[in-house]
């Protein structure tokens, strides 16, 4: 009896090593994968605040133009044209920054569906919108924006 609990607490100083090294192994990854989704959160809050500063910038403005006929568009000077189409180009990047991260896993699913979502209405309810989309997507100019197909964000349709 004596000899077979030597042999099994010989058995355990040998094995002892081995059970706190797997411990250690498992607290070191819960700590990583905390860390890793912290980390995760982090960046999640910081592109969600900076894209909704940067739009909230262009809102109203973007608000006005989806808001004008083809008509009422062509009725403003060149310089207004110009400066209303850097606020929609403004927009088309904001949009492909969005698709870009939530393509990188940086922006989850249903953020992204929301974004996704105001971004079609705002480009459905403007022809004046689509047609610059349409000039921006000719000769490949859509792969500026970190695309491979026009469509790959707005739904590509005629009011």
């Amino acid at each position: 009896m004596k000899e077979c609990l030597i042999f099994i607490i010989d058995a355990l100083k040998d094995l002892a090593p081995l059970f706190i090294s797997v411990i250690a192994i498992w607290l070191t990854t819960r700590y990583q994968n905390h860390s890793k989704k912290m980390e995760t959160d982090r960046m999640l809050k910081e592109l969600f605040a900076e894209f909704n500063e940067r739009y909230d910038k262009i809102n109203n403005k973007l608000d006005v133009i989806s808001k004008l006929s083809v008509e009422q568009w062509n009725e403003l000077s060149q310089t207004k044209q110009s400066e209303n189409e850097g606020v929609i180009v403004d927009f088309f990047n904001i949009c492909a920054e969005e698709y870009y991260w939530h393509k990188e896993g940086r922006i989850n699913g249903n953020i992204w569906t929301s974004w996704e979502k105001g971004m079609n209405d705002i480009y459905n309810r403007s022809e004046i919108i689509q047609n610059i989309w349409e000039q921006e997507c000719q000769n490949s100019g859509f792969q500026s924006y970190y695309i491979t197909k026009p469509n790959t964000f707005f739904k590509v349709s005629k009011i």
